[in-house]
Order: structure tokens, then sequence, then C-alpha cells
């Protein structure tokens, strides 16, 4: 029974995450910075497994690094243990809170920056501490007013279609 109900769940997931990636390449999401994909996996992580929801963080990672013109494999890595981080703590986050939820997006946006920019300087990629900087605080701030937005509607709507004695 969990494994029909877990298939019924995938083809929905898969077409959100489609279109925040079309939404995502469009040219004012794309200047602002925001990272829709990394709100995607955050919100999959607080409502799944942490094995399921690493593989969505690697699945979203993965086409972002196909889509993007930087390396393979940096979205994927961050993203993948953004996704477990955020499964992880599902014990520790109000799911029905929007405040909550908007912090944690805002932490591992901020992991996610420093993890890539970290990644970028290992390799030798990585533009100045001060661009970076710059370039992070707008993905962060922008990623986590993007999530604030997206959680204040999947919290109004879950409660009151899943839910009817909250709303």
């Amino acid at each position: 029974m969990n494994n029909e109900k877990t298939r019924a769940w995938f083809p929905k997931e898969i077409f959100w995450l489609l279109v925040l990636f079309f939404i995502q390449q469009l040219p004012l999401v794309a200047d602002w910075g925001v990272d829709l994909p990394l709100i995607f996996v955050v919100l999959v992580g607080l409502r799944s497994e942490p094995a399921q929801s690493a593989g969505w963080g690697l699945t979203a990672g993965m086409i972002q690094d196909l889509l993007s013109a930087g390396g393979i494999g940096t979205n994927a890595i961050s993203k993948t243990i953004v996704g477990l981080a955020s499964s992880l703590f599902k014990m520790h986050v109000y799911r029905e809170k929007v405040l909550t939820q908007t912090s944690l997006i805002a932490a591992m946006s901020i992991f996610h920056e420093l993890f890539v920019y970290g990644l970028m300087r290992w390799d030798g990629e990585a533009p100045r501490a001060e661009d970076a900087f710059s370039t992070c605080f707008r993905s962060v701030l922008f990623t986590t007013l993007a999530g604030l937005a997206v959680c204040f509607f999947v919290v109004r709507f879950r409660r009151r279609r899943f839910d009817p004695a909250t709303a």
C-alpha cells in the first residue's frame, strides 16, 4: 500500500520540478538569483523519507547542473545534502508554520551557496570573495523571500485541502 501511494506521488512532483525549472529560466527570475529547485528540495525533504528526499535533491541538482554553464556535479552534491538534511530536520520543524519552513529554506540556501562556493574555490574557478559575497547574499535573500511566498501558499492549501479541521 505504501508503494501505491508513493508511485502516485511521483508524477505530480516531477511535473512541479519541471515547472520550477521552466520558471527559473525566465529572465526576471534568473536575474534575481532565486533558486526555486532548492525550495522544492527543502519542502519535499520536510514531507518525505531521507533516501527519497536525497534522490529528489540529486535529481534537481543534476538537472540544474545540466542547464547551467558551470561545472557538472556541484549543484547535484549540494542539493543531495540539502534534501537529506531537510528530511532529517523534519522532526524539529513544524510543517504547518510558515516561519519555521522559511527559516529552514534560508539556512539551507546559505549552506548551498557556501558549499558551491567552497567547491568552486577548491577547483580554482571561484570569483573574488567580494563578488561572490554579493552574489550569494542576493541569492540567499531572494530565495528566502520566494520560499516565504511558496510556504505561505503551501501551508494555506494544505490546511484547507487535507485537514478541514484546521481551516
